[in-house]
């Protein structure tokens, strides 16, 4: 297929790899100036294969629920993302205040939706997340719950609800408000 009969989603994801391997290639250029003038050899990286293993590690991982839920970080990914401990992580699960999906084998994956750019738990998030796991359901009932469009937020998830509502107290209030009524029903 030649360039100009790729699909637009082709075209886009071309030109996104563009960027990102630009970005990649200037950095780490710039690292190993940083390292050759400290007066580190480049070799004193390891493997490179290994080193490149570590640089993908903190992407968000391919799921079979990316449709619905997805892309998710495992929790290398996320350690690495948020530069955090996998305690911290856990602590925050354990809390109710970072969403987790555990698999069949038990690993635990992290909805990226729950996230904003910088890293952060999207406002309104961690508190629907808290109210609904005390219903005693599981993280993929809850990331459900949170992408799934519906009637209380005029048809769009509670997750849209906060982005377009850019995460206003409102709107905050409105989701922890249908969690809050959502949990009750699940748990009589």
């Amino acid at each position: 297929m030649s360039p100009d009969a790729a699909t637009p989603v082709a075209r886009t994801n071309a030109d996104a790899l563009a960027r990102l391997l630009t970005q990649v290639e200037q950095r780490l250029g710039e690292r190993v100036e940083e390292l050759t003038a400290a007066g580190r050899s480049v070799d004193s990286l390891g493997d490179p294969d290994e080193l490149a293993e570590r640089m993908v590690a903190v992407l968000p991982s391919v799921h079979p629920l990316d449709t619905a839920l997805g892309p998710f970080y495992d929790t290398t990914g996320l350690v690495g993302w948020l530069g955090v401990s996998r305690q911290a992580l856990a602590d925050r699960v354990r809390r109710g205040t970072l969403l987790a999906c555990r698999t069949a084998d038990g690993h635990l994956l992290y909805p990226l939706f729950q996230f904003a750019r910088s890293g952060e738990v999207r406002a309104g998030i961690a508190e629907a997340v808290q109210v609904l796991l005390r219903a005693g359901v599981d993280g993929w009932t809850v990331g459900t719950w949170l992408t799934t469009p519906s009637a209380a937020f005029g048809g769009d998830s509670a997750v849209d609800h906060l982005v377009v509502h850019r995460q206003s107290r409102a709107a905050v209030a409105r989701v922890v408000a249908a969690a809050t009524a959502d949990a009750r029903r699940w748990a009589t």
